[in-house]
């Protein structure tokens, strides 16, 4: 019986708490701030010192990227994309890259461009683009977060584009464990290379730079670098609890109980008919309500 007495003194308007839930005076709602300050900071220092029990959790794979991706363009009408090893295994570099040298940026701290990447991995380009994305627990989210974006949009409908590769990379970034998803794009000069062979017979010459140009290229790229595309989805799912869902989670549990619980004081004090010097439930209500909604639609993932 005391436990229930002490439960309705904490949340319903009686006289034991002035004919205001005890949870919404000024000094209870001060605690509820500094022990939900104070489990942000114990969840920040746990994912920190111990990355493999609370870390970012995601499961993304790399054709799931691309079925998402190519399911967009069939929507629009456009032809899917293939997707290219030597373009896989360039935006998984990238993604490294940016793990390693610790940045998010489509360009690195030295100036090197994402197109570097393309190159290195014997990826001639005639027409290239790059999606960035962190922080997505999934591929869903992260493709209509690209589409919610004009300019990620162009680049997964362009229609100069034919070929896709995707990298997807965990690791700690800016002091947080994360997923970074890298989306190449590309089309190669292939189909142009078959109609200067047909003029190639005036000038024997440029016959011989034609054909000498693309083939060094393919001799330097090593099947290891390839392979390491195809092995890193495999690491995924290791994290077991996500920081930003279990803070996220708290908070939408918190306000909500303290919206009903302003609703159900608000109800009662009107239907007594208690007068209150100092009531402004209406706005409490109404700004916990905005918090609720904000925090509802709050997403995790950054895009670039």
């Amino acid at each position: 019986m005391k436990v229930l007495e002490k439960l309705i003194h904490l949340l319903i308007p009686r006289e034991s708490n002035n004919h205001k839930a005890k949870i919404l005076h000024s000094s209870s709602l001060l605690v509820i701030a500094i022990l939900f300050t104070a489990f942000q900071g114990i969840i920040g220092y746990i994912s920190k010192i111990r990355p493999d029990v609370l870390g970012y959790a995601s499961n993304i794979s790399i054709q799931e990227v691309v079925n998402l991706t190519n399911q967009k363009r069939t929507e629009a009408g456009l032809s899917a994309l293939s997707l290219n090893e030597k373009l896989s295994a360039a935006a998984y570099t990238k993604g490294r890259d940016m793990i390693d040298r610790d940045y998010w940026a489509h360009v690195a701290p030295d100036g090197t461009q994402p197109w570097k990447f393309f190159t290195n991995f014997g990826y001639k380009y005639r027409y290239a683009g790059e999606n960035l994305a962190r922080d997505f627990s999934n591929a869903s989210d992260a493709v209509n977060a690209w589409m919610n974006s004009p300019t990620h949009r162009e680049n997964i409908l362009n229609t100069k584009y034919k070929e896709i590769g995707i990298g997807v990379v965990e690791g700690d970034l800016a002091g947080s464990d994360t997923t970074v998803i890298v989306q190449f794009f590309g089309a190669t000069y292939a189909d142009k290379v078959v109609q200067p062979l047909a003029q190639a017979v005036k000038t024997e010459e440029k016959v011989v730079k034609i054909i000498l140009t693309p083939l060094p290229i393919p001799v330097k790229i090593s099947e290891p670098e390839v392979q390491a595309v195809v092995s890193s989805p495999k690491s995924q799912q290791e994290v077991l609890i996500s920081p930003f869902t279990t803070t996220r989670n708290a908070s939408l549990i918190i306000v909500s109980i303290l919206l009903l619980i302003f609703v159900v004081d608000a109800f009662l004090v009107s239907k007594r008919r208690i007068a209150r010097i100092a009531g402004r439930t209406f706005a409490h209500v109404i700004f916990l309500f905005m918090i609720l909604t904000i925090m509802i639609i709050l997403k995790s993932g950054k895009i670039i």
